[in-house]
């Protein structure tokens, strides 16, 4: 029932989409695995090939690479320290991808808002990278771009994510015991969903602003 309302919730073609897109990030790694077999079954090589298969996987799962990486209470040692090389991982999206993206949102062509927009990304992350540029009245602002088809992706995988910490807690009771995998993957969907809300990322930013005004930290603290 739980994959029939993932399914649901994103679409048929993308469900199967990213179905197909898993089968062959699965192979491909499997396929490196028999080139150089490892020379122990241990905890290290399990951790390598599962981060390989994460980055092969895209963004979602990058994302989840990088949480294990900063959750060393709840994963094991060799784990967070394989997932370290999810932290500087990230696929940037092609300049004219980015201004098809910004004039749909904006109505209207760039040069009518912006006298300057850098086509190369300050920096990119999993689900949005920004770009510096300059507004015709001469302010320098910063554009957070939102990656094509990343919102359909993270829904997608992350649904299934969900359903499979639920099966593996249900078959391996024992993996809940640094804290149930269902739970976690719930936290981290709904976590990493609302990150797709740049609107809910505002009003964090405005919280946040305010919190420092009050408190008279704005002169060595600043928030976008």
């Amino acid at each position: 029932q739980e994959v029939v309302e993932v399914t649901r919730s994103t679409g048929l073609r993308t469900s199967l989409t990213r179905t197909a897109a898993a089968a062959r990030a699965a192979a491909l790694t499997l396929a490196d695995v028999a080139r150089e077999p490892p020379e122990a079954l241990n905890d290290a090589f399990f951790a390598r090939v599962l981060r390989q298969l994460f980055e092969r996987l895209g963004a979602t799962y990058v994302k989840l690479g990088q949480f294990i990486a900063s959750s060393p209470t709840v994963f094991p040692p060799d784990y967070v320290r394989e997932f370290q090389q999810c932290l500087d991982s990230s696929v940037t999206v092609p300049f004219r991808e980015v201004k098809a993206i910004i004039e749909e949102d904006l109505g209207r062509p760039l040069g009518q808002v912006y006298s300057y927009v850098d086509s190369e990304p300050l920096a990119s992350a999993s689900i949005a990278q920004v770009h510096a540029a300059k507004l015709l009245t001469g302010e320098d602002v910063v554009i957070k771009v939102q990656k094509p088809g990343i919102a359909d992706v993270l829904k997608t995988d992350l649904g299934f994510v969900y359903i499979a910490a639920r099966v593996l807690g249900f078959i391996n009771p024992e993996l809940n015991s640094r804290g149930s995998l269902s739970d976690i993957a719930s936290d981290l969907r709904t976590s990493m969903l609302g990150e797709l809300d740049f609107r809910q990322e505002l009003g964090n930013l405005e919280v946040f602003r305010t919190f420092l005004t009050e408190n008279g930290l704005d002169g060595g603290a600043a928030a976008p």
